[in-house]
């Protein structure tokens, strides 16, 4: 049910719930504050919370935690690196190249207020783009690498790129791709 209130130049001004709000995001496409592109929600695209374009990696700053729309500062987002997702040790000793899930991460800076988050990358994202932000963040500034370190976000180097070719192409073809 949807709330109103007077605003200081005394005209009605809707607020909707936060649950009607989140309703309806989840129920809508969106425009990317970067290349303009017509988002659709697709399923089954391996995350439950699109808040990137698939296209340009770019994002809006809506989430202070995973999916709950809470950041009031909904500035855009562009991607800075890549990260794998950790995981906790594995008691049975199989775990994980230090300590990650071999989830494939983007790492997103506000270009309003220089929040750093990370998500998931989803099945419909381009391979090329996200091979270009590993590109790109090897030139990152140094204050930026230290701030992903300050908050334990690990950034990817030249050296993880087999790797990520394997996340993103599989282990037969990611040794194949670019004569590589």
């Amino acid at each position: 049910m949807a709330k109103f209130h007077r605003d200081d130049r005394g005209s009605q001004a809707r607020i909707r719930t936060y649950k009607h709000w989140q309703t309806r995001q989840d129920e809508q496409s969106f425009r990317c504050v970067h290349c303009k592109t017509m988002i659709g929600i697709a399923p089954d695209i391996g995350t439950h919370h699109r808040n990137h374009c698939p296209l340009c990696l770019h994002s809006r700053h809506v989430d202070t935690r995973p999916g709950n729309r809470a950041s009031a500062c909904r500035g855009k987002m562009a991607p800075i690196g890549l990260t794998f997702a950790r995981t906790r040790p594995d008691k049975y000793g199989s775990g994980h190249r230090h300590g990650t899930s071999g989830d494939l991460m983007i790492v997103h800076q506000c270009l309003s207020c220089g929040t750093l988050n990370i998500n998931r990358i989803a099945g419909d994202d381009s391979c090329d783009e996200i091979l270009a932000v590993l590109e790109r963040s090897l030139s990152l500034p140094d204050a930026v690498r230290q701030e992903c370190g300050r908050q334990g976000i690990v950034l990817l180097t030249g050296g993880d790129l087999p790797a990520v070719r394997v996340c993103l192409f599989g282990k037969g073809i990611g040794k194949t791709i670019n004569g590589t």
